[in-house]
């Protein structure tokens, strides 16, 4: 069905257009498929025929559609053009300028709408995963790549996102797979720039220990993202009434867990291990996620109970949430890494008013520390 809207700034017959380009676009119409007779359309729309004419011709100079002479329109072969790619692509950034626009009037600033943007996208993103189905690549290739490695955080899906829109040249390509495989990442020279938020029970710091053991002789900067506090997602409303660890061995409880590796893991691990807790003893202990974002899916979605995640990714899902800590978030790379541009478009950024305000508009976020450069050499030296 074609929605036409009289009082639209775009006329009827591209409305018409407009709607037959994304069917081709989508696949709902295909080569060959035959489109409504002019007659035909015009009568179900109340429309003057002369309108839906006009729509067909526009579709027929593009190349979309074909016609015959006293034998109707059809979509032609050469349909899925890269002109027609072009005119979606078209389609597209006039419906999210519409949205951004229709925003900004309401009163919000640009960070905020950016975030927005972003936390839906990941939220959607983890949706789409869950069911099996992927988001389309980008067909543009950047010049220049900065491969991150590392603990997932909302904020570097922001990240990316900021460096994306300053620097379109720049690709931040991001494989969450945890603070641990990160920081391996970086010692094999398989990553520019890993996230870490590896806790060290015996001296209470974050990451410096880790980078120590892992890369002994190098000399690395510790640049900080920010202070963020994690602790226990439930439902909305915590319908189970879960308050605390040990409310994982209740029976009728179900936790999702972070990949083993991850730092949120590692809390976990070694929290339960005071406790007293086994692992065995919990419903889901091995049922395992990338993100934050995926466990909170996970119980949005009532194939959990509870997890350990932070505090925007519960947000972002409108979950319940009750902290339990609070860590420091680290962005680590190689000195002479950190000193090449690109990595320095990293800092710039993180550095930047409009990039902390939208930090800023997620909750959990403390950005006292954020920029802040640790230079960290062999203790040989």
């Amino acid at each position: 069905m074609i929605e036409i809207t009289f009082r639209s700034d775009t006329a009827i017959y591209g409305q018409i257009a407009d709607h037959l380009r994304r069917q081709v676009a989508l696949g709902k119409l295909q080569a060959g498929d035959r489109l409504p007779a002019i007659r035909e359309l015009a009568r179900e729309y109340s429309l003057n025929p002369g309108t839906v004419a006009r729509a067909y011709y526009e579709l027929e100079r593009e190349g979309i559609i074909s016609t015959r002479r006293g034998g109707g329109s059809f979509v032609s072969a050469g349909a899925s053009t890269r002109r027609l790619a072009e005119q979606q692509q078209k389609h597209l950034e006039t419906t999210v300028e519409k949205a951004i626009l229709e925003a900004l009037g309401q009163g919000f600033a640009v960070e905020d709408i950016e975030s927005a943007f972003v936390t839906r996208l990941a939220d959607w993103r983890e949706r789409r995963r869950q069911t099996g189905k992927k988001p389309a690549s980008p067909v543009a290739q950047p010049v220049s790549q900065i491969r991150f490695y590392g603990s997932h955080d909302l904020a570097i899906e922001l990240l990316a996102s900021h460096m994306g829109t300053v620097y379109p040249a720049l690709k931040f390509s991001t494989s969450f797979v945890g603070s641990l495989a990160g920081m391996m990442a970086l010692a094999l020279q398989e990553a520019d720039i890993a996230g870490a938020h590896l806790l060290d029970t015996e001296s209470g710091d974050f990451n410096i220990p880790f980078i120590r053991k892992l890369l002994p002789n190098d000399i690395v900067v510790l640049m900080n993202l920010m202070q963020r506090t994690q602790g226990l997602i439930t439902g909305k409303g915590n319908p189970k009434k879960i308050l605390n660890l040990g409310d994982f061995q209740r029976p009728g409880i179900t936790m999702v867990n972070r990949q083993s590796g991850s730092g949120t893991r590692v809390w976990l691990d070694a929290h339960l291990l005071n406790l007293g807790i086994s692992p065995l003893d919990i419903k889901g202990y091995e049922n395992e996620e990338t993100t934050h974002v995926a466990v909170a899916a996970a119980i949005a979605q009532g194939r959990a109970d509870a997890g350990i995640g932070t505090e925007s990714a519960a947000y972002v899902a409108s979950l319940n949430f009750i902290p339990l800590f609070r860590e420091r978030y680290d962005l680590i790379a190689h000195e002479t890494t950190f000193a090449q541009p690109k990595l320095q478009k990293i800092r710039d950024t993180v550095l930047n008013q409009s990039f902390q305000k939208m930090l800023r508009t997620m909750p959990g976020y403390d950005l006292t520390d954020t920029g802040k450069i640790t230079i960290i050499s062999p203790k040989n030296k």
